[in-house]
């Protein structure tokens, strides 16, 4: 968790001139007690989960992380992003791997995988909320905005990620 990692987000919405909310808090380390904590809704909680998504070229297996946003109050479907993305094999990073490429750890990664050059896959309903709100790189900090204006800056791949 860093605080140069919210100062970067900080930086990248000030020179978008993107509306939005900072908010300091408690540590926090679910989406449950940050939303009780934030005076928001579950659902409107930008869950940022990095997966790593096995890769087979030519015999040769390898790795690529990607990141899948979701609603606090949902689970993520591994099927449907499987058949997406034409893989076998889906899973969540460890705690270490989610240190090592972002920096941040479970619970404080902010969705901004352009920060962390990987591709970010949104799922569509958080789209519809008014505002979205998210850590921001550390426990004690989030970020409300309004999703359109995340869409303009991520570019995020847009999908239906969540269980039924």
């Amino acid at each position: 968790m860093t605080t140069e990692t919210f100062i970067q987000i900080k930086k990248i919405l000030d020179e978008n001139k993107v509306k939005y909310t900072h908010l300091t808090h408690e540590h926090v380390h679910t989406s449950e007690d940050a939303a009780k904590i934030r005076g928001t809704t579950l659902s409107e909680a930008a869950k940022a989960i990095i997966l790593k998504v096995e890769k087979k070229e030519n015999d040769t297996k390898s790795y690529e992380f990607i990141q899948a946003i979701i609603g606090g109050d949902q689970r993520i479907d591994l099927k449907k992003l499987r058949n997406h993305l034409n893989s076998k094999n889906i899973a969540l990073a460890s705690p270490d791997e989610v240190l090592e490429k972002t920096g941040c750890t479970i619970g404080s990664v902010p969705p901004f995988g352009i920060l962390f050059n990987i591709t970010v896959y949104i799922d569509e309903s958080l789209l519809k909320k008014e505002h979205i709100v998210f850590s921001a790189g550390t426990h004690t900090d989030s970020i409300t905005m309004k999703p359109e204006d995340y869409v303009k800056i991520i570019g995020p791949k847009i999908l239906d990620l969540k269980k039924r």
